[in-house]
């Protein structure tokens, strides 16, 4: 990870009063270096000496803190990235890879939602399907 984002990382768990252990960064690390959306499974062939258990408590953490986005999408097996703005994700139907599509926010989409239902939209996911190239050569 870049030195700035660990020095914001950091502040923002000390913040909430959460301890800055090694197994944390590591982690987040995983997840930072990791191309594409890393498994459980993925991040602990990163760093095997941390127990499965304690990357999932802790992933858990970090998506209920918002710094880490949990995608539960495609095979059933969740994937997770850091937080961003603004993009949807592409997801193989045969292999279950996701791949970010920066696209410019629906809003409208939001809006209409809100006029149609006379709900307080607060934000939208979207998921578009097919099957990556290594698949599509494949079949």
């Amino acid at each position: 990870m870049e030195e700035e984002q660990i020095k914001n990382l950091i502040l923002f768990l000390k913040g909430k009063g959460l301890r800055i252990t090694p197994q944390r960064m590591q982690i987040l690390t995983a997840v930072f270096l990791f191309e594409g959306h890393p498994t459980v499974e993925d991040i602990q062939k990163e760093i095997p000496i941390i127990s499965l258990a304690t990357i999932y408590n802790n992933l858990k953490l970090f998506v209920e803190l918002g710094i880490i986005d949990e995608l539960p999408y495609g095979n059933g097996i969740s994937r997770y990235e850091f937080y961003k703005t603004n993009h949807y994700h592409v997801i193989c139907e045969s292999c279950g890879k996701i791949a970010d599509l920066n696209f410019p926010a629906l809003t409208e989409v939001e809006e209409i939602a809100s006029n149609i239902t006379g709900y307080k939209i607060q934000k939208h996911h979207m998921e578009v399907y097919g099957l990556c190239p290594k698949c599509h050569e494949k079949s």
